[in-house]
């Protein structure tokens, strides 16, 4: 049975074969009208009925983006674009409404400028775990992200978080079709890495989200707002006035300025969809392409909504890998050669522009391994210990803390690096390098994908699967045969899953980096001149 009906008409899909075991896939499913034209920088508009059978056995085009270089290129997908680009993919073990299997709905990373949902192939995993697999592409970049920013979001020419409107476009049809693709729509799971991790935080707070999911996996990809961070104005957070005055750059660049608003954003409907990519770049240091808290799609940040229990209640998984910061090291120039002491202390400094200098000299001093000062390969370890804390554990914690008062909430480090992984050794267990066990590459690699996996890859995989698979169905990673069965978070003990061939239960791993970021620093940064720390 190819055949199923939508509730926009029917799909014919293919079958797909892992390990010998069939598996049905319905590729390039549009769930809106194409973005273009007018409907560029307006929200989705769901997808106009058809009369005959849509052929979806082929992905549809990826949204929108630069050229990709650098670590996130390494996949067997290779990205072919286009405007026209809402779309969703699906794997499924029964399309027929006997299947009643719990569903997941994976938004890809990417930095919310790149990636596309057939990145990942969900056949295994929907094989191994009897799951159906949903993966979705969303408006990235400037045609995601760009909003004229005025006050009243019933007056902005161009609204604000266009993207998270396309993905909760997306579960609103999932939620209405995945029965007839044998999925239970009362047990739908969203999940995402990096990026996609940050857009399930932000529907965990968006009102239009309420009722879409019941339960969230957030890998490696929060970093909130936290009052400690603010305190020591280690961020700085990108409001609508910023992201107006970014309207007003860009367009200028784009030579579409006019004084009337309309009068600009119709200017820049007529731009080629390339051009706008193009020219985006030159903005990248500002990062105006990123959720946005408008008083409308998100009426607050997630951490404070959280903090607060004001969030669609869902049980949580949430995790981070061991070396999650690494993954900028990869992104500058040289490094392979590791840092010198002064380009590490620069470095330090760059990340925290609006600090004060007590900060940052304390920031540098708690990152120096002063056995080795002169250690251009400590050093680049070092830095990438800082920005794994900075940007990654310590943010994560800050949110399982909030969470686990409100819902049940698991947490892990994934602390297993690939035997044959594209990335360099220096980058140890990286940031996105647990995402192929999650969907099963180890057990069956798709042509050209860059990593190569051994039997150890492939018991951590099995491993993964299971938890994973697990959570998404029960809403809790054990099972009665798990071991070691993994322990619900909470604020007094602080228990992690650790991730890797041997497993093991960790316990408050990041107190000391917790406390200097969350407690010291903010402290430091509020002494007058004449106190002593």
């Amino acid at each position: 049975q190819l055949i199923v009906s939508t509730t926009a008409g029917s799909v014919s899909g293919k079958i797909v074969n892992t390990n010998g075991t069939d598996q049905f896939a319905y590729l390039g499913i549009p769930y809106a009208q194409p973005p273009v034209g007018q409907l560029r920088f307006k929200p989705p508009v769901p997808k106009e009925q058809w009369s005959s059978v849509l052929n979806a056995t082929e992905y549809q085009k990826d949204c929108s983006q630069p050229n990709l270089v650098g670590p996130l290129s390494q996949n067997s997908h290779k990205i072919q674009v286009s405007e026209d680009c809402l779309y969703l993919n699906i794997f499924t073990p029964n399309p027929s409404k006997a299947g009643n299997m719990s569903v997941l709905v994976w938004i890809h990373g990417g930095g919310f400028l790149y990636g596309t949902g057939a990145w990942w192939q969900g056949q295994i995993l929907s094989a191994n775990e009897n799951i159906v697999v949903v993966t979705i592409n969303y408006r990235l970049g400037i045609f995601g992200f760009m909003t004229s920013g005025e006050k009243d979001a019933n007056q902005r020419t161009i609204p604000a978080n266009l993207a998270l409107q396309d993905q909760n476009l997306a579960l609103k049809w999932v939620r209405e079709n995945i029965e007839n693709f044998g999925g239970n729509k009362d047990q739908i799971t969203i999940a995402g890495n990096s990026a996609g991790a940050v857009a399930v935080s932000n529907h965990l707070v968006m009102p239009s989200s309420k009722g879409l999911f019941s339960r969230a996996i957030i890998q490696s990809g929060i970093f909130g707002d936290f009052p400690s961070y603010q305190k020591a104005k280690l961020t700085t957070e990108f409001t609508l006035s910023d992201a107006k005055n970014f309207f007003v750059q860009y367009s200028t660049v784009a030579r579409c300025y006019k004084n009337i608003t309309t009068e600009t954003v119709n200017c820049l409907r007529t731009l080629p969809a390339q051009q706008l990519v193009q020219l985006q770049l030159r903005f990248l240091g500002t990062n105006p392409y990123s959720p946005i808290v408008d008083g409308d799609i998100l009426p607050e940040s997630s951490y404070k909504a959280i903090i607060s229990g004001k969030f669609n209640k869902a049980d949580i998984m949430i995790g981070t890998m061991l070396n999650d910061g690494y993954f900028f090291l990869l992104l500058m120039p040289n490094i392979s050669q590791g840092l010198s002491q002064n380009q590490f202390k620069n470095y330090v400094n760059g990340n925290f522009p609006a600090a004060n200098q007590r900060v940052k000299l304390s920031i540098q001093y708690q990152y120096t391994n002063w056995a080795n000062v002169s250690s251009p390969s400590i050093n680049r370890d070092q830095y990438g210990d800082m920005l794994n804390d900075y940007r990654f554990s310590v943010p994560n914690e800050n949110y399982a803390d909030a969470l686990s008062r409100y819902v049940p909430t698991y947490t892990y480090i994934f602390a297993h690096r690939t035997a044959g992984t594209a990335m360099p050794s220096f980058a140890k267990a990286v940031h996105t390098i647990e995402i192929p066990y999650v969907f099963g590459y180890p057990l069956d690699p798709p042509a050209n994908f860059p990593d190569k996996f051994d039997d150890t890859d492939r018991q951590v995989c099995r491993q993964v699967m299971a938890y994973w698979g697990n959570f998404i169905r029960q809403g809790n990673p054990s099972d009665l045969s798990s071991s070691p069965a993994w322990p619900r978070y909470r604020e007094t003990s602080k228990d992690y899953m650790w991730i890797a061939p041997k497993l093991a239960i960790a316990k408050n791993y990041y107190s000391k980096p917790f406390a200097f970021w969350n407690q010291y620093l903010p402290q430091l940064a509020t002494l007058t001149n004449t106190n002593t720390p």
